[in-house]
């Protein structure tokens, strides 16, 4: 285990946030808050009026589609850019992830139709194959988006990186294999830190619920800066945060630190006690849907947790 990002030319910033995680991890916890793009911070604001806490964290989303799923579209990226300028300036700290568009498909695409689509083994070998057609629309998609996280390295704008979550689930085209995962992996980290040089990224593994055979679809700590793991109630489940899922992922990170990646409901004190995540990052409206008024004021203001603003 290393204190240091595994991006070998880390800037200042990136190796001062990774540094705050590793000192928070067991004790303290970011709250946080993904914001959907055509509502840009409405979601952190609404936590903001009910609790008066404003979530530390805020997560945002690099998009791929068009009105077809306004939701994540497109055309809101330089009003995407703006706002982490003013939430970092304000001291949060920036989580994006990403849903790319399927190289099979191009963006802007639809949701089911595009990120949902399958890749045939094929195409599979198609995109590990330098030069080709499929490889070279992925390396326009990833390139979009290396270009507006360069813009954030030069402006000291550290950023936890979640590209392809849920990998060990079978709803995205990047999900449900192992080994074209771990590949498509290696091939965007190698694309981000050697070709294009990137040095603001922190790179956060985030699978859903971690069942058994979740491990299999590590990358690897060389390529791996923190963990997570996206949990939303089911029906029929006892309870929201099984005591073996957060020990599972906590034995795959090996002291690293390890977050609630994605949620609805907002941990307890007592899941706190259990599972002392780094962070939570509730997702846009389903936290102010799935948790009482008096359950975020609760969270919010349990003294484990860290909100408003943060210096690293």
């Amino acid at each position: 285990m290393t204190l240091n990002p595994v991006s070998p030319n880390a800037s200042a910033p990136a190796r001062a946030l990774l540094a705050l995680l590793y000192e928070l991890r067991g004790h303290k916890t970011l709250s946080g808050q993904h914001n959907q793009m055509h509502k840009m911070s409405v979601a952190s604001d609404e936590v903001h009026r009910i609790t008066g806490h404003y979530p530390a964290i805020w997560g945002g989303e690099w998009g791929f589609s068009d009105r077809r799923h306004n939701v994540d579209n497109i055309a809101y990226r330089p009003a995407l850019m703006e706002e982490i300028y003013q939430q970092h300036a304000a001291g949060r700290i920036i989580v994006m992830s990403y849903h790319q568009a399927s190289p099979t498909v191009g963006e802007p695409c639809g949701f089911e139709d595009g990120v949902q689509a399958k890749l045939t083994e094929e195409d599979w070998e198609d995109l590990f194959q330098p030069g080709t057609p499929l490889r070279t629309v992925w390396e326009k998609h990833v390139d979009r988006l290396a270009k507006a996280l360069k813009e954030l390295e030069n402006r000291q704008i550290p950023v936890i990186f979640r590209p392809y979550h849920e990998m060990n689930g079978d709803w995205f085209w990047w999900g449900g294999n192992p080994e074209h995962f771990r590949q498509l992996w290696a091939l965007i980290y190698d694309r981000y830190v050697n070709h294009h040089g990137l040095t603001n990224l922190l790179w956060a593994w985030n699978p859903d619920k971690p069942h058994d055979g979740v491990a299999d679809f590590y990358p690897g700590h060389d390529t791996v800066d923190l963990l997570g793991t996206d949990i939303y109630p089911n029906e029929g489940r006892d309870e929201t945060y099984p005591q073996a899922w957060y020990d599972r992922m906590a034995a795959i990170a090996e002291g690293r630190p390890l977050a609630l990646s994605e949620n609805s409901q907002v941990p307890t004190p007592a899941d706190l006690d259990r599972m002392p995540w780094s962070y939570w990052m509730g997702w846009d409206n389903l936290t102010l849907k799935a948790n009482s008024e008096s359950a975020l004021i609760e969270a919010f203001n349990d003294p484990r947790v860290i909100s408003d603003s943060v210096t690293f």
